[in-house]
């Protein structure tokens, strides 16, 4: 026999082989995957995917245990990531939904395909978090951006991108990412992120318009004041900063009505509001005001201001 006729007796017998496979065989592989499945989820998936394409070669007589093995998949394989993630490992457990998902669409199993997508932005989430404590921060902007594909109104991965580029030193980013935080924070009901989000950015204006008064450049130290304010209307600091940068642009008026609002929000004591008098008196002085600023003054006469209010009723204003 020569070796070209074995090769086609070979080839033949394969083929015959192939379709030699019965409806016993599909079940045979769906009950090997049904018991593996305490054991190997893995290997689970692959013997009950072996039975749908053994019963989809078959045909008609092994559709039901096609359609059983098919409606099994989706759900093996949603075990299985779900076990890669109870470990803690989290990159394969990422793939392995990615792979429920496809098999869910794959296989027309709408529940299982929902679950595999309200779990992978969480996953991403968590992925993200790991990488911003291992100070990975453009990989944690990466996560949370694949965060956002699965759900774009996650606001939680808009402020924790925005915190990873408040550490890369991208203000522009941050600003981005913190606004769309409190948008869609705001849309779900997500107090707490929208309060985190607004506090952040309010802080950050702060420093910034410090840093800008340390310069004497007080014009960019209202801008920056201005801005923190539409954030957070309720932290002193910012209006007593802004009280004292528009007194010294002599915009005296403005700078009264910031320190009137610092003295609402300000704790209610003589020694915490002796600042905002201060201002007010400054305001008034500057606006020839004599009369009003002294009593102003005398409130401000008060704890860390008490030595430069003195001053200026005995020295400068010469109150009465």
């Amino acid at each position: 026999m020569t070796i070209r006729l074995l090769a086609i007796i070979t080839v033949m017998a394969l083929s015959m082989s192939s379709f030699a496979q019965t409806k016993d065989d599909a079940v045979n592989a769906f009950n090997k995957a049904v018991t593996l499945a305490s054991t190997d989820l893995l290997q689970a998936v692959n013997s009950m995917k072996e039975s749908a394409a053994i019963a989809a070669k078959v045909g008609p007589e092994a559709d039901t245990i096609g359609q059983m093995a098919q409606e099994q998949i989706p759900i093996l394989q949603y075990n299985y990531a779900t076990a890669l993630y109870k470990e803690k490992k989290i990159d394969e457990a990422i793939a392995n939904f990615i792979t429920v998902r496809d098999y869910s669409v794959q296989y027309n199993d709408k529940s299982t395909q929902a679950k595999a997508e309200d779990l992978l932005p969480k996953l991403y989430l968590s992925k993200g978090v790991n990488e911003y404590k291992a100070s990975q921060f453009d990989a944690a902007v990466a996560s949370y951006a694949k965060a956002l594909e699965f759900d774009s109104t996650m606001a939680r991965a808009w402020l924790n991108m925005g915190l990873a580029y408040k550490k890369m030193d991208k203000d522009n980013e941050m600003y981005r990412a913190m606004d769309k935080a409190i948008e869609k924070g705001l849309s779900t009901n997500d107090e707490k992120t929208v309060e985190s989000a607004r506090k952040t950015m309010s802080d950050d204006l702060l420093v910034s318009a410090n840093n800008a008064f340390k310069k004497n450049d007080f014009n960019t130290t209202n801008s920056q004041l201005e801005k923190a304010l539409l954030y957070n209307d309720k932290n002193p600091e910012i209006y007593y900063l802004q009280a004292v940068a528009l007194n010294k642009l002599s915009k005296y008026d403005e700078a009264f009505a910031q320190a009137e609002k610092g003295l609402s929000v300000e704790e209610d004591t003589p020694a915490k509001k002796a600042r905002f008098y201060f201002e007010i008196g400054n305001a008034q002085a500057g606006k020839g005001e004599n009369g009003n600023a002294c009593a102003s003054y005398k409130k401000a006469a008060v704890g860390p201001f008490m030595e430069s209010a003195n001053y200026q009723i005995k020295n400068v204003l010469k109150c009465s």
